[in-house]
């Protein structure tokens, strides 16, 4: 039975509790967590809001109210109270973090009863999606998207940092199949070099002697070399990685290097476009906040890390303080969106109590930041 104080709008009758219940239940009997053929890494999206809209043969559609099992890149698992054909097309509607309702077209690839009257059914998506994106996840945990990446997957030119020869060799033997151009570089004033050429990933050593990985980040974005950046290291402190949110790195890969995940950390940027796309200011040099741009870029990594302590603490009055803030400068220095986001998340902590029913938005305007970039140059 779902909650009282809770109405329910899909086909099972089922709140959040139950859905947690039902899902745990089908993962203690399912061996589908092993299966070798998966494309897609498939991770947990328990939503009781879903909207199934199935196309018939004749060109109408029907819209199910749906709960959500999981999703991947390529689709998503759907519970059902009935059974609905395989290859019918589709569009599946739900909230994303950012608040907007995401609607993506594809079609339905099974149905299986699971028991009762449950039906697990599969979609297919036309177009992949980034997961990274959808669900908020922190690219400081190494957060893949594709199950199992091999060496001939791999094209582009990836620049490599690393001061450890022995890391290097075993970087350039992991690679040695791919169908990459590799750059290597020890230092950041090489690596700069390098970088200026042209490359589509630097993946770089947090420790490159006296200077660090975090120097070569900040001059690379400097110079307008905005590609993916991944970081490596053996250190996986929170402090460590508050570090590299703020550096604005795109990812992160902790020692020791394993090779299919070192491949699923290259792909995830050099194929399955991770990041989500960039945002970059819609001001021209002439404007007069022009100026301004240098100093918002170096803070909004640190008001993420902010906002993500904030929203671990329960701290209303940081996570508050840090809207307004980027609530007032965003929009004038030409990130409009992100400017709305920050208005709406203060204004749902305005109206609640207390920094979680607020978190969807606040988990939102994260998201937005983060895809903020130095514009490339010309």
């Amino acid at each position: 039975m779902a909650d009282k104080k809770q109405k329910v709008h899909n086909s099972l009758r089922i709140g959040p509790r139950e859905l947690d219940a039902l899902v745990d239940r089908i993962e203690s009997g399912s061996t589908a967590n092993s299966n070798k053929d998966r494309e897609f890494v498939r991770w947990e999206f328990r939503n009781v809001t879903v909207v199934l809209t199935i196309e018939n043969a004749g060109g109408s559609t029907v819209s199910i109210p749906v709960v959500a099992k999981d999703i991947s890149r390529g689709g998503i698992s759907l519970l059902h109270s009935a059974y609905v054909y395989p290859d019918s097309k589709c569009t599946v509607s739900f909230k994303v973090p950012d608040g907007r309702t995401f609607h993506v077209k594809g079609r339905i690839a099974r149905c299986m009863h699971i028991g009762g009257k449950v039906h697990e059914v599969g979609i297919a998506f036309d177009e992949q999606v980034s997961t990274r994106d959808l669900l908020g996840l922190d690219p400081m945990e190494e957060a893949y998207s594709l199950e199992r990446v091999t060496p001939e997957q791999l094209m582009g030119t990836v620049l490599i940092v690393t001061k450890s020869e022995m890391d290097r060799e075993l970087l350039l033997r992991y690679l040695q199949d791919t169908q990459l151009t590799i750059r290597v570089a020890e230092n950041v004033e090489e690596a700069m070099e390098r970088a200026q050429k042209g490359c589509d990933l630097i993946f770089s050593d947090l420790h490159l002697g006296e200077e660090s990985g975090l120097d070569l980040v900040t001059q690379c974005r400097a110079e307008g070399i905005d590609v993916p950046f991944m970081i490596m290291t053996s250190d996986d402190s929170d402090e460590t990685r508050d570090d590299l949110r703020m550096s604005g790195v795109n990812g992160y890969f902790s020692k020791p290097i394993e090779q299919q995940r070192f491949y699923q950390a290259m792909a995830e940027f050099m194929l399955a476009d991770g990041d989500g796309g960039p945002v970059y200011t819609t001001l021209s040099e002439s404007n007069p906040a022009f100026e301004f741009l240098a100093n918002f870029y170096t803070s909004v990594p640190q008001m993420v890390v902010g906002l993500e302590k904030a929203l671990q603490e329960s701290n209303l009055e940081s996570c508050r303080e840090l809207c307004r803030t980027l609530a007032g400068t965003a929009a004038p220095l030409g990130f409009q969106g992100v400017g709305e986001q920050a208005i709406k998340a203060d204004r749902a902590l305005t109206k609640g109590s207390a920094v979680r029913d607020a978190a969807s938005e606040v988990r939102a305007l994260i998201i937005a930041c983060r895809r903020i970039r130095v514009k490339p140059a010309a």
